[in-house]
């Protein structure tokens, strides 16, 4: 059986009810009788693990707990109705901070977790979560937000058995990932690389870029900061991977193309996230599983700078229930269950699981062990902005990515690219 992460990928929306049977009612549609809490989760690999673990919590701690799951998108509309509502009827949600976090700070839609955390028992060893995990649950205020439920990031996928025909070091840097590219197109029989090319998706994956130039998505005084040269050579660098070794129709790619391209042997290099492996490795899933390498994600001229990316569960600013919510909370992030869940395939977000040896035992190949690594770096070096921060985070990725769509198709150079980006984003951070 596969160590990693399957896929969450566009799943009918379905609705799981552990411990309580769910009532009628709008928006939450969840019962809050009898002691009981309601939980909205999106359909993902961590509320997979989870779900068969809360009977244990619920005998444990006498509390019910309601469970709705929904696929990504419907969790996310279901989540917003019962906040923008004010209703009562949910009392923890699962949230992904890098992306509504400020939007939802803002709204006031967060009940913060700080004071919480600071009387949790020694035994939740708040400490214990990485920095870059820990770090992306919190607002421009420093409140914590949301307890962190996984890590994930970038990395490099490499057909190894290409890179040993071809001679091929693994890459370091990206210019090695083009001088890699270049030396597979000219010399091989397949597709050099596949990466993000969809408008929304680019961000994730193309931070690595920017910020390996040194340059953070906005400067000191809250502005774009996409008038620095180092941000006119990350575009150029990931546009040129797109537009000259990509694949046909990358301009529309996710992880879902990328991955289903990679696994069919059609790619030699894949630019995606860690929780892939399982797309690209199991064998049930993959073509070229015994060929599969994992590295860390290349760095550009100043820095390697991994893209961080943790899911949080929040707890609702409207709950009637705040000690009982946050009680499944502090269980569904404790140390103990978080250990419980790596059985699951969730890389664990805190740093003694991490380490821990039961955890290890299960990465045994050299694939595995490459990945370990690879996740590892993404803890201790990871980088939380997904995108520019702001109420507006949607809009400014979709903004970054539409601009570097342009160069990719060939529409734009990577200077009218920069300025495009450095006039939409001022736009929108001034906007309140």
């Amino acid at each position: 059986m596969s160590k990693f992460a399957w896929r969450a990928g566009a799943v009918a929306a379905t609705v799981v009810v552990v411990g309580a049977t769910a009532a009628c009612g709008s928006p939450g549609e969840g019962s809050s009788e009898g002691g009981a809490i309601n939980v909205v989760l999106s359909n993902h690999p961590w509320q997979r693990g989870l779900e068969p673990l809360i009977e244990q919590f619920e005998e444990e701690s006498g509390i019910a707990v309601n469970v709705q799951t929904f696929a990504e998108q419907q969790a996310r509309d279901r989540i917003l109705l019962n906040l923008q509502s004010k209703s009562t009827a949910m009392d923890v949600y699962m949230s992904l901070p890098s992306r509504e976090g400020p939007q939802f700070a803002d709204a006031g839609y967060y009940a913060p977790l700080d004071d919480y955390m600071a009387s949790a028992p020694d035994s939740y060893e708040m400490d214990d979560f990485s920095p870059s995990a820990i770090d992306g649950m919190k607002d421009a205020d420093g409140t914590i937000i949301a307890a962190p439920i996984n890590i994930e990031g970038p990395v490099l996928y490499y057909r190894t058995d290409v890179f040993d025909d071809l001679g091929i070091d693994v890459p370091e840097t990206f210019d090695d990932v083009l001088a890699a590219a270049k030396t597979i197109k000219e010399e091989g029989d397949i597709t050099p690389i596949t990466l993000r090319g969809a408008s929304a998706a680019i961000p994730f994956t193309f931070g690595p870029f920017i910020h390996g130039e040194g340059v953070e998505w906005t400067n000191e005084e809250g502005t774009a900061n996409f008038d620095q040269p180092g941000a006119i050579t990350a575009i150029e660098q990931y546009a040129t991977l797109a537009r000259e070794y990509g694949p046909d129709g990358v301009i529309n790619y996710s992880f879902t193309e990328s991955s289903n391209l990679f696994a069919q042997g059609q790619v030699a290099m894949s630019l995606e996230s860690s929780n892939e492996l399982n797309s690209v490795f199991d064998e049930e899933a993959s073509t070229v599983s015994e060929h599969v390498g994992v590295a860390k994600m290349p760095g550009g001229s100043e820095q390697a700078a991994p893209t961080a990316l943790s899911w949080g569960i929040a707890m609702s600013a409207f709950s009637e229930k705040k000690d009982e919510a946050w009680e499944f909370i502090q269980w569904a992030t404790s140390p103990e269950t978080q250990l419980e869940l790596t059985k699951s395939e969730i890389a664990p977000p805190r740093d003694s699981v991490a380490k821990d040896p039961s955890y290890l035992e299960n990465f045994q190949t050299p694939t595995q062990e490459q990945w370990l690594t690879a996740v590892a770096d993404i803890q201790e070096n990871g980088h939380t902005e997904v995108g520019p921060v702001g109420s507006k985070a949607p809009s400014m990725r979709e903004t970054i990515g539409d601009a570097i769509g342009k160069v990719i198709l060939g529409e734009a150079t990577a200077e009218e690219a920069a300025a495009e980006i450095q006039s939409g984003l001022n736009e929108l951070l001034d906007e309140k």
